[in-house]
């Protein structure tokens, strides 16, 4: 029989927790069991989803950080204290992303916002991993959060499509680097619904994240270096 709390006193840390796929997950995770540290560029959003996490699953124990994924000294913080609070960490999801400002073809791309998606969404990640990968316990487990814009080309969207191809390829360097941690990368599709599919029907964060509490549990624990694209057959 499952366990009714599988990832019970599991202390795992969360980017882009503040609002969409981060938020879903903090709450899936913390209702399983696992005691969350949440971090978001906005104090606003991720001290809500703090206080949702108190009324709602009090013995998650939430606490909640204001992060910079591009600043090193921020991400380091962030992961020495929660380590210091609790005692150890056992799973980390590098969620934290942004979107292109600009939709348009590469010839007409601003080097500042190929830079920003970049800095975000590839160096962002590369930093989390370095500081987590110091910090986790053995046998802990890492999940990058990506997109189908990790496994295929998609129009107009040049710096969004290479960072997240970056992460695919980071996140396999990674586990060679680091052997006896589990890490893995979880591609995800459309949440909205809209895009051409083999299954009917919008796919909600808490498809995502229900992915994501797999490959943090224990049941996941000769799974590494792994992909796994959850987008209802979009990529085939």
């Amino acid at each position: 029989m499952a366990e009714a709390k599988p990832l019970k006193d599991k202390i795992i840390l969360i980017t882009g927790a503040g609002q969409g796929l981060g938020a879903a997950t903090a709450k899936y995770l913390a209702a399983r069991g696992a005691i969350v540290s949440i971090a978001d560029i906005s104090e606003p959003t991720i001290k809500a989803v703090e206080q949702s996490l108190r009324n709602e699953y009090p013995e998650s124990r939430p606490v909640s950080y204001v992060v910079d994924v591009r600043d090193s000294g921020s991400v380091k913080k962030w992961i020495d204290e929660t380590k210091e609070r609790f005692g150890r960490i056992d799973g980390c999801v590098n969620n934290a992303a942004v979107f292109p400002k600009q939709v348009v073809p590469i010839t007409e791309l601003e080097l500042e916002d190929w830079q920003h998606v970049l800095d975000v969404n590839l160096t962002g990640t590369f930093l989390c991993l370095r500081h987590e990968l110091g910090a986790i316990a053995d046998g802990g487990s890492i999940v990058n959060v990506s997109s189908v814009a990790g496994w295929a080309g998609l129009p107009r969207l040049g710096s969004y499509v290479a960072s997240k191809h970056g992460v695919v390829g980071l996140t396999k360097a990674a586990a060679i680097d680091a052997a006896g941690k589990r890490i893995r990368e979880k591609v995800q599709g459309k949440l909205d619904g809209e895009s051409a599919t083999l299954l009917e029907g919008p796919m909600e964060p808490e498809d995502c994240a229900a992915l994501i509490a797999f490959l943090l549990g224990d049941e996941s624990r000769y799974i590494t270096k792994a992909v796994y694209k959850i987008d209802c057959g979009f990529t085939g």
